[in-house]
């Protein structure tokens, strides 16, 4: 990467991933034809990831879960076919740290909160699995990349002890402007339409309004009100950020709990120049995902030390060999016959049984 990549990144970050190539090659005073290069080099190189919507489907009736599954004194082997056939299940990855074994995203019908517990319940009791963490999402964001950890040319020069040294006054002042989402999350009126709509967007990103209305054959101008209305009810929030600088990463998730100081916790994780997805259970409960440079990791740990007093608890899991299903396919849970998201039948629960059975 060069100083005229980074300044191409810089404003699909800040003008988002959508921003047509006329518009950027004003913005930046770059032909259209070395754009058009330089954007095809980014991808192949995978600098610049597809981009993706990011929504939220719990406001249209749809919980979501991160399950951590113990394997470590599990007295069978654990059936990975399993992430497959639940349909549910969004992706999932192996995973290590303080519990090892699994870790996977799985959604549930709101009128059934207790939906993946159940599952869980029939792992444990099949030996497939010793014990289990489940976090509910009640919210999430996403804090994109601070840019200053590079120079002009894109090369990475981030000094971790400037890190530490932020950590240190943030404490010191104990202050922070960090506001955390837990206001109410009031279900919105949505029909099967919205949900295939939603689906689209997650199957092909670029799809056009034109190719929406054909499909759920409706005018452009309602599909256009729609997607309008799920945007101003923040059903779709964006989209996630595409850069991806560095080649040899590894993934982490921290589960923080802490009564009295989880925003001065996220006011030290936000001067990260990382992008770090924030999921929210409560105001005192958060998971961080991050995607650090192997290299990185001495120096992240090393501020995590410094902020391990202000926590209660402390969970940190590596993931690694991720698979995804896919978002679009959590959509196909709807059953617009009777307006509601289907949850595991009693069918569902004797193949689980069959299949733990066979191990």
């Amino acid at each position: 990467m060069d100083n005229k990549d980074m300044r191409i990144v810089r404003a699909l970050d800040k003008y988002g991933p959508k921003t047509t190539t006329k518009d950027l090659s004003k913005r930046l005073k770059i032909p259209p034809r070395t754009l058009r290069y330089r954007l095809s080099r980014l991808r192949s190189h995978g600098y610049l990831q597809p981009f993706r919507y990011s929504t939220r489907e719990k406001k249209i009736g749809l919980g979501e879960n991160i399950l951590v599954l113990d394997l470590s004194s599990s007295s069978k082997p654990f059936p990975t076919e399993f992430f497959e056939k639940t349909q549910a299940v969004g992706w999932y990855s192996s995973t290590y740290g303080t519990m090892n074994g699994f870790l996977a995203n799985v959604v549930y019908p709101l009128e059934n909160p207790t939906a993946n517990l159940k599952i869980l319940e029939v792992l444990r009791d099949a030996g497939a699995i010793s014990d289990y963490l489940i976090f509910d999402l009640f919210s999430y964001t996403t804090k994109g990349w601070n840019f200053s950890g590079f120079d002009s040319n894109g090369r990475w020069i981030w000094n971790w002890r400037n890190w530490h040294q932020q950590i240190d006054s943030i404490l010191e002042n104990e202050k922070s402007d960090v506001k955390l989402d837990v206001e109410n999350q009031t279900q919105i009126a949505f029909d099967s339409k919205d949900v295939s709509l939603l689906q689209m967007l997650h199957e092909n990103p670029n799809v056009t309004q034109k190719q929406i209305s054909l499909k759920l054959e409706l005018s452009i101008s309602h599909v256009r009100r729609r997607i309008q209305r799920l945007e101003n009810h923040d059903v779709i929030q964006g989209y996630k950020p595409i850069f991806t600088p560095f080649r040899d990463t590894l993934t982490l998730i921290c589960f923080i709990e802490s009564i009295s100081s989880i925003k001065q916790i996220l006011a030290c994780m936000y001067e990260l120049p990382y992008t770090l997805d924030i999921f929210i259970e409560s105001p005192s409960k958060v998971g961080l995902r991050i995607r650090l440079s192997a290299n990185d990791i001495v120096g992240f740990f090393s501020g995590l030390d410094r902020l391990r007093h202000l926590m209660d608890s402390l969970s940190v899991q590596i993931l690694h060999n991720a698979v995804s299903f896919g978002s679009s396919r959590l959509y196909d849970l709807y059953d617009a016959t009777n307006g509601k998201w289907m949850t595991h039948s009693s069918a569902y629960f004797r193949w689980l049984k069959d299949l733990l059975g066979d191990r």
